[in-house]
């Protein structure tokens, strides 16, 4: 059986129809969806066209459609979504959509939290004490007193502690959500170094739905998946290179690209690696003063001086000197002082921040801020930039869809179709092949007659090289413009201006007949130049020479 429906119970029942398509899409599950009709053979005396037997007429089908019932086609399990019965038909006309199986892990909700491996270490305090006692003292008159004198004692001591590890490797996150292990992971041969690879949660990692979860690994380690029934192929990406090369109109029927430039961005905000901040608050002394303040007029003061006094309880001050901690120091790190008064607030600080603006923005591109993102990982400055990138849509989105019969005509030379492989198009008015992905699939496995239908999405490039090859494509298309012109103008030359082309090349033949008579003559007068030349530059010798020796004599009668 290709196309059969099967219970939770396991009573299965073949599907006879040509009507199915199954859609494939990068990032999602694969759903799938089959019509077919449904009649009791017994309602009639005798067969019709289309009432064979209750076997070929789709009736035990229609009586195995119940909740979490599956679909299955050529292996692929697919749970029962939607059922469409029209009754109003005869026979019964009924359509089941399904959804991949792998939707079991959206039952499951983890309402726990993941953390990194505890460290235990020993961290040493050094604390400053400030003691303080009483001194007898002789005064001048010889009387004896006493003063208070104080110093300061330094102690250390170690103190086992422990530390929670923010990061966390992958491998760990998926045995978390799959505790109950209704799916299998595995990594595809170039990709097992995903593995040990860890990420930064501070707050942990949990509390939500295993399906949404895992999406969430997605972009934080950054891997695509697929699923194959209960099996999930994790994959830094998905696919083959070069895996098929389209030709419009030759091995395809249609090739159409559709831009869209409403993602466009140019600039982007990150903050990353939060660090929790404590400040100063007013003194509680002040608050016990108002707290005393409003107490006191509560009570009613006494009318006579007598009950005033009575009721009077302040005593004489004193003061009392005992050890007082004045700092600790913990690793190195101060720690503040245990009598200082502070309250927490609710602000946050952030270690790292980066703003990252697309090189198009040069180029005559607008500013497009993406809203601020505050992260709560903590990231190298390194990978806060390149996550900061990363956020930057700064090319258009632009996908291509390929339909045609010819694909199942040609098979042996339209290559290999699955999601995430890579490869080439080339239209038909298009003068270089695009480099392209399989990002959706509609199949029609039962019908060989009717058309899949492609979608590729385009590489992100760099904005840069993205513009440049615009740029060029644009002087190629005016270069071809402007041949194209010339070439209209040559086609309309007459006769007549060909014999006077003609003309002008025999002229120019005649002229150069006399090149060598020319040269001469240009020679000759170089040569006469080149003499006077000399002469002149000889005469100037010889003044140069009197000039010197007149200087002589001058300088000689001076002595």
């Amino acid at each position: 059986m290709v196309l059969y429906i099967r219970t939770p119970k396991g009573n299965e029942a073949p599907i006879i129809t040509n009507n199915v398509t199954v859609h494939e899409s990068l990032g999602s599950l694969s759903t799938i969806s089959v019509t077919f009709t449904a009649a009791d053979a017994n309602k009639y005396n005798s067969p019709t066209s289309y009432v064979r037997s209750q076997f070929i007429n789709n009736h035990l089908a229609y009586a195995l459609i119940e909740p979490f019932s599956e679909i299955v086609e050529k292996g692929q399990r697919y749970y029962l979504q939607q059922p469409q019965i029209d009754d109003s038909v005869e026979p019964v006309s009924i359509t089941l959509t399904g959804i991949q199986i792998a939707k079991q892990l959206h039952w499951s909700y983890i309402s726990k939290l993941l953390h990194g491996d505890v460290k235990h270490y020993t961290k040493t305090e050094i604390i400053k004490t400030r003691v303080t006692e009483t001194v007898p003292y002789k005064t001048k008159s010889g009387k004896m007193k006493t003063k208070q004198k104080s110093h300061v004692e330094t102690s250390t001591k170690k103190v086992p502690a422990k530390k929670v590890d923010d990061k966390i490797s992958l491998d760990k996150c998926l045995k978390f959500i799959n505790s109950d292990k209704k799916v299998t992971f595995k990594f595809q041969k170039d990709s097992e170094s995903l593995k040990t690879k860890k990420y930064s949660y501070p707050d942990g990692f949990g509390k939500g739905y295993a399906d949404e979860l895992l999406k969430k690994l997605a972009q934080d380690f950054g891997f695509e998946y697929k699923w194959n029934n209960l099996t999930c192929t994790i994959a830094k990406k998905l696919g083959q290179k070069d895996s098929f090369y389209f030709v419009d109109k030759v091995n395809c029927q249609k090739i159409n690209m559709e831009q869209n430039y409403s993602n466009i961005s140019t600039r982007v905000t990150v903050y990353s690696n939060p660090i929790k901040t404590r400040k100063s608050s007013v003194s509680k002394s002040k608050n016990k003063t108002k707290k005393y303040k409003n107490e006191s007029h509560k009570t009613k003061k006494p009318k006579y001086k007598k009950e005033r006094k009575k009721h009077n309880q302040r005593t004489k001050y004193k003061r009392t000197f005992k050890k007082e901690i004045i700092s600790t120091t913990i690793d190195g790190k101060k720690v503040s002082n245990t009598k200082k008064s502070t309250k927490t607030t609710h602000g946050v600080q952030y270690k790292y921040h980066y703003t990252y603006t697309s090189p198009l923005v040069e180029q005559g591109y607008p500013i497009i801020d993406v809203k601020t993102v505050y992260l709560k990982t903590n990231l190298s400055m390194k990978d806060l930039k390149a996550k900061a990138k990363s956020l930057v849509k700064d090319t258009p989105l632009v996908s291509y869809t390929v339909t045609g019969t010819n694909f199942k005509e040609f098979a042996d030379i339209r290559g290999k179709v699955e999601i995430g492989n890579q490869g080439f198009l080339k239209q038909l008015n298009g003068d270089k092949t695009q480099k392209v992905r399989i990002t959706a699939i509609e199949s029609h496995p039962e019908d060989a007659e009717t058309a899949d239908q492609l979608t590729f999405g385009n590489f992100r490039t760099d904005p840069v090289t993205y513009q440049l090859r615009q740029q060029r494509e644009f002087e190629a298309l005016r270069t071809s413009f402007d041949d194209l012109n010339n070439d209209s103008y040559d086609l309309s030359t007459n006769v007549s201006d060909l014999l006077d082309m003609f003309d002008d090349y025999d002229s120019e033949l005649n002229n150069a007949g006399n090149w060598h008579v020319k040269n001469y003559d240009r020679l000759k007068n170089l040569q006469r130049r080149l003499a006077n030349q000399s002469q002149k530059i000889k005469g100037l010798e010889a003044s140069n020479e009197q000039l010197a020796k007149s200087i002589t004599a001058i300088a000689t009668k001076k002595k």
